[in-house]
């Protein structure tokens, strides 16, 4: 099976992200490096859209697996979209958290 890379959805700036995303969510059971080691994995076959959130708590793992990526010539940083979420938990919470959580996601 090839992911086919002409599936995207086109934004209001003309950019266009692909549909199918792979998701970082990371089990408590699940050793955090193995997500790292899935993330770069998925970039290696063909994911070009990165799914994660702040309260995955695997941020940190998933941006030194696009950045190896990166490094090592498999993709360009322009071709990966990462989408972060900030959960509704964070909107019930201080200002400062909900700041925390965008910075985090962005660095």
């Amino acid at each position: 099976m090839e992911l086919d890379k002409d599936r995207c959805i086109k934004m209001n700036d003309g950019n266009k992200i692909p549909a199918l995303g792979f998701g970082t969510y990371c089990p408590d059971a699940v050793q955090k490096s193995k997500c790292e080691e899935a993330t770069k994995v998925a970039i290696e076959v063909g994911f070009r859209h990165i799914d994660g959130a702040f309260v995955y708590g695997i941020e940190e793992e998933v941006g030194r697996a696009v950045h190896e990526k990166i490094a090592d010539g498999t993709v360009k940083r322009e071709d990966i979209f990462y989408t972060g979420k900030v959960s509704r938990f964070c909107f019930n919470t201080a200002a400062s958290f909900r700041a925390e959580s965008c910075s985090q996601t962005t660095e």
